[in-house]
């Protein structure tokens, strides 16, 4: 999905975005009694070597808080729509149908081959790229408008923008790892045991030199996309042992 900068979005349409990412998020956390999988169900039977523990995935709580008071403000006129919210709206609708074509996965996992887990995990990870491509967008279009800057903008638009911008980094590079463990000539390659180093180090080499690009112009985006560059790799870099690893192996 190319980012969505010359999209004019409105109050409404910002907001029943939103509403439809808690929506589909809340259904799939909770899996509506046993109706849909859970991400920590599905999480279970596709982990990989580079699956945060779980408790990693709790930096969705910040994440949706944040952007929840950004849309409200955005959406009232406390605060411009036209840097960002386009990007957001790309970024959501990306995350949702992320979540739905996870949620397609063979269950349980030893139920189907790897062609049949690939149909649905290769428009997961393509998903994910394009999320993190809109949501960078969004923190690079903030750097045109650094003059309109604000208290409450680089609370609760730029830092959710980087926060959100640096996990679905972390999140593309599992998302490409899944599918890279179900094809046999990348299996040793990519998602062998050295996976997540490797992975922590391109994670630490790209959101620092995107953290540096960011931080002049919009410290809060910058702060952002550190923060959760940091929190991503720790909990990859977690014991594999660990109790509580696994949740969600992307988004």
């Amino acid at each position: 999905m190319v980012p969505m900068t010359g999209f004019a979005a409105s109050p409404f349409a910002l907001s029943a975005s939103y509403a439809s990412l808690l929506g589909v998020n809340a259904a799939y956390g909770t899996g509506l009694n046993g109706r849909l999988p859970t991400n920590a169900l599905i999480s279970s039977e596709y982990e990989t070597s580079v699956t945060p523990v779980g408790a990693t995935f709790a930096i969705w709580g910040p994440i949706f808080v944040s952007q929840g008071v950004g849309t409200a403000l955005m959406a009232s006129g406390a605060l411009p729509m036209a840097p960002v919210a386009p990007m957001w709206m790309a970024t959501w609708a990306c995350e949702v149908v992320w979540q739905l074509v996870f949620a397609s996965v063979p269950l349980p996992a030893k139920s189907a081959d790897d062609q049949r887990k690939l149909v649905s995990l290769v428009p997961a990870a393509g998903m994910l790229v394009a999320a993190h491509t809109n949501m960078v967008a969004a923190a690079w279009r903030l750097t045109e408008h650094s003059a309109s800057s604000s208290i409450l903008r680089a609370c609760f638009v730029d830092f959710p923008t980087g926060l959100n911008a640096g996990w679905l980094a972390a999140a593309t590079g599992i998302g490409i790892t899944l599918v890279a463990q179900h094809i046999p000539a990348a299996k040793q390659t990519l998602a062998g045991p050295n996976a997540g180093a490797v992975l922590v180090g391109l994670l630490t080499a790209y959101g620092t030199a995107t953290t540096l690009a960011l931080s002049s112009a919009v410290p809060g985006a910058a702060l952002g996309y550190a923060a959760a560059t940091g929190i991503a790799c720790m909990g990859i870099e977690a014991p594999p042992t660990h109790p509580q690893r696994g949740g969600a192996p992307a988004g």
